[in-house]
C-alpha cells in the first residue's frame, strides 16, 4: 500500500513537469520596461493628461504579453512628458496599440499616439502624431510566446520614443522648455564655457608668423636639409710632408744633367777574332 502511494506521488509530479515544459515561459519574469534613463521633454503647459482611446481588438495578443502595448505608452508618457508652465494643458492621447500574429512564425504591432496642446482658454494651439509599426519573425519559436511577445513590444517601444520626440521637436519646440521652465529659444540653449570663478576667459590670439630678417647661415642650411659647401682656402704655411703640395697634383717635373765625371763612355776593343 505504501508503495503504490509513493508510486502515484511520482506521476503526479512528473505530469505536473510535464505540463509545465509544454509552456515554457509560463513561469518567466520580463522586467517592466522603463524610460526613466531617457531624456525628458519638457512642456509649457500646467498638466498633462493619458488619455486611451485605443479599440478592443478580439484577435490581439496584447493580453498575453507580459507588458501590454497600451501600458508600455502610458509608462513613457509619464516619465518622459513633463509638465513644466503655469497654464495651459496637454493630451497624450493613445489610439492605436496592439499586437497580432500573421502567418504561422510572425507577429506584427502598431502604435498610434497624437499630443495636443491647448492655452490657457482651452483653444487647442497645436498637435503632433507619432505611429510606428513593427514586425516579428520568430523563426521556428512559438511566435505568440510572452517571450517574443515582450521582445515585440519592446522594439515598438524604442522606434515611438524617437518618433515621438522628432515629432515634438519639429513641431512643438515653441512649447518646450528646460527643466526650470524657460522656454528654449532656436531649438536649445545656448551654452559658453566659462574659465575660473570671477575671472573671463582670455580670447585666443593666433600666434604671428615667424619672419626671417637676415639671409640663413650655412649651418641654418644643414639644419633644413641643405649641406652647405666649405670655401677652400689656401694655407699659410707648407705642409710638413709635402712642402710643395699634394702629390696628386700635376706639376711637370724639371729635367737635370748629371754631374761631371759620373758617366763614363764603353771602351774599344780594335782586335778581331776569327
Amino acid at each position: 500500500m505504501r508503495v503504490r502511494y509513493w508510486t502515484g506521488l511520482s506521476a503526479l509530479v512528473l505530469s505536473l513537469g510535464v505540463t509545465a515544459c509544454s509552456d515554457g515561459d509560463t513561469d518567466q519574469t520580463f522586467p517592466p520596461l522603463d524610460y526613466g534613463y531617457l531624456s525628458q521633454i519638457h512642456l509649457n503647459v500646467a498638466s498633462i493628461d493619458v488619455q486611451d482611446e485605443a479599440p478592443a481588438a478580439p484577435v490581439s495578443l496584447s493580453a498575453k504579453a507580459p507588458v501590454a502595448p497600451d501600458q508600455a505608452l502610458k509608462t513613457m508618457a509619464n516619465q518622459r512628458l513633463v509638465a513644466s508652465g503655469t497654464s495651459g494643458k496637454a493630451d497624450f492621447i493613445i489610439k492605436q496599440a496592439y499586437l497580432n500574429r500573421v502567418g504561422d512564425n510572425v507577429v506584427t504591432g502598431a502604435m498610434d499616439v497624437q499630443l495636443n496642446i491647448a492655452d490657457e482658454g482651452n483653444q487647442h494651439t497645436g498637435f503632433v502624431h507619432a505611429r510606428i509599426t513593427h514586425k516579428l519573425d520568430a523563426g521556428d519559436r512559438d511566435p505568440t510566446s510572452r517571450k517574443e511577445l515582450y521582445t515585440l513590444t519592446s522594439q515598438m517601444m524604442q522606434d515611438m520614443n524617437v518618433e515621438l520626440e522628432f515629432q515634438i521637436r519639429k513641431k512643438l519646440l515653441s512649447w518646450m522648455t528646460d527643466a526650470t521652465g524657460t522656454p528654449i529659444v532656436n531649438g536649445g540653449v545656448q551654452q559658453q564655457a566659462l574659465g575660473a570663478p570671477g575671472t573671463e576667459p582670455a580670447p585666443v590670439t593666433p600666434a604671428a608668423p615667424q619672419t626671417l630678417t637676415t639671409p640663413p647661415s650655412a649651418g641654418a642650411s644643414a639644419a633644413s636639409g641643405t649641406a652647405a659647401a666649405a670655401p677652400t682656402v689656401p694655407p699659410s704655411v707648407p705642409d710638413a710632408i709635402f712642402p710643395t703640395g699634394s702629390d696628386a697634383e700635376t706639376t711637370p717635373p724639371v729635367q737635370r744633367s748629371p754631374q761631371p765625371g759620373i758617366l763614363k763612355l764603353p771602351s774599344t776593343d780594335t782586335s778581331t777574332t776569327h
